[in-house]
């Protein structure tokens, strides 16, 4: 790939052409695992940030206590 800078299109396709090596006709529970590993991996993220936003919100509260705003 001429342009490998991070974040750009070009950068993505090889990151994700290294999973899809790894699809296999013969064997298609590793294209099964591939769906599943990102949707996996989707819930983890929305997770950790919900939990963040739950976390500001009790600070903005404590804060506002504090300073009675």
């Amino acid at each position: 790939m001429a342009n490998m800078t991070y974040g750009t299109p070009e950068y993505y396709c090889e990151q994700f052409q290294d999973f899809m090596a790894d699809a296999q006709a013969d064997q298609p529970e590793y294209g099964n695992n591939l769906v599943e590993g990102f949707l996996m991996s989707i819930a983890d993220w929305r997770k950790y940030h919900q939990l963040q936003v739950d976390e500001y919100t009790r600070i903005e509260q404590r804060v506002r206590e504090a300073f009675t705003v």
